[in-house]
């Protein structure tokens, strides 16, 4: 079935989507070096003035989000990349990891969301949502999507094994 007709999938495939962009051409960078705003990189730029107006927490880079932030650029990378290969292949066999890996992110952004929004404050929470947001609605519809014991029905696997 084409992913045109299964939108949620097709939803959580443009999110991961978004998560690799993050991780591979922001994070990596933020990993290595503080935000610069005068960065070669237009992107490193713009995220810096993102970071200034809306995400001071972000452009303080504290270690311990650092930190954060270099395993999600350099770890969870291969959990998106999993996941966006699950979905895209209708792979029944990615149901047990991707639970498992968006438990762990969900751990992950709740801590980070509480940082951002209770110890420290946002300017703006819609505004910080509009680059954050995005992973909670990922790692809600991948939960509701992989809960079932079959997510992407039967594989051709099954089918045979009904038949004898």
């Amino acid at each position: 079935m084409s992913m045109l007709y299964r939108p949620i999938d097709f939803l959580v495939v443009l999110l991961l989507c978004y998560y690799i962009f993050s991780c591979v051409f922001i994070e990596r960078h933020y990993c290595a070096a503080p935000l610069d705003p005068h960065s070669e990189n237009p992107l490193m730029r713009a995220t810096y003035d993102y970071a200034k107006e809306w995400n001071p927490l972000f452009l303080a880079r504290p270690d311990w989000l650092r930190v954060a932030t270099c395993f999600s650029s350099y770890g969870l990378l291969w959990g998106y990349i999993v996941l966006l290969f699950g979905f895209l292949w209708r792979a029944n066999a990615v149901r047990i990891f991707g639970l498992m890996f968006v438990s762990f992110k969900l751990n992950a952004i709740l801590f980070y969301y509480w940082m951002e929004m209770v110890e420290h404050g946002v300017p703006s929470i819609p505004m910080f949502l509009a680059a954050d947001g995005p992973y909670i609605v990922g790692i809600v519809l991948v939960l509701l999507r992989l809960c079932p014991a079959q997510p992407f029905g039967h594989t051709l696997v099954d089918v045979k094994e009904k038949d004898t």
